[in-house]
């Protein structure tokens, strides 16, 4: 179900809203300004997003991605990649143990369950 009403296309797929962004737009579109939109740049993976979540504390987004499989952590204040580290094995899920990124563990396709802290991996 495709939304043109507010001048900001959208469309709904299973109970997701996903927003069209362009910039070929030229004329100032009909919303009010006063709501801003602000999107994190290079949010990409060279195959594909597996999973995606916010920090408690509303500063970081982490994602994991598979082929390779990696996280990567993008600090929101800045809008940009913090760091991104590598796995041996494919992230089937992750969760965060902590306010911010300082703590963090993922359960991977090989059965095993990384812990990580700020510093990289503590454990496996």
């Amino acid at each position: 179900m495709a939304t043109k009403g507010s001048g900001l296309k959208s469309t709904s797929i299973n109970g997701v809203k996903m927003y069209m962004v362009s910039s070929q737009q030229r004329n100032p579109a009909p919303w009010d300004y006063q709501q801003k939109i602000e999107l994190v740049q290079d949010v990409t993976f060279p195959t594909a997003m597996s999973r995606i979540k916010a920090t408690p504390d509303g500063e970081f987004l982490i994602a994991s991605g598979i082929y390779p499989p990696q996280i990567k952590v993008y600090e929101l204040r800045e809008f940009a990649l913090k760091f991104e580290r590598h796995f041996d094995s494919e992230i089937i899920d992750f969760q965060i143990l902590d306010d911010d990124y300082s703590k963090l563990a993922f359960l991977c396709a090989d059965r095993s369950v990384c812990l990580h802290a700020k510093y990289g991996k503590h454990y496996t």
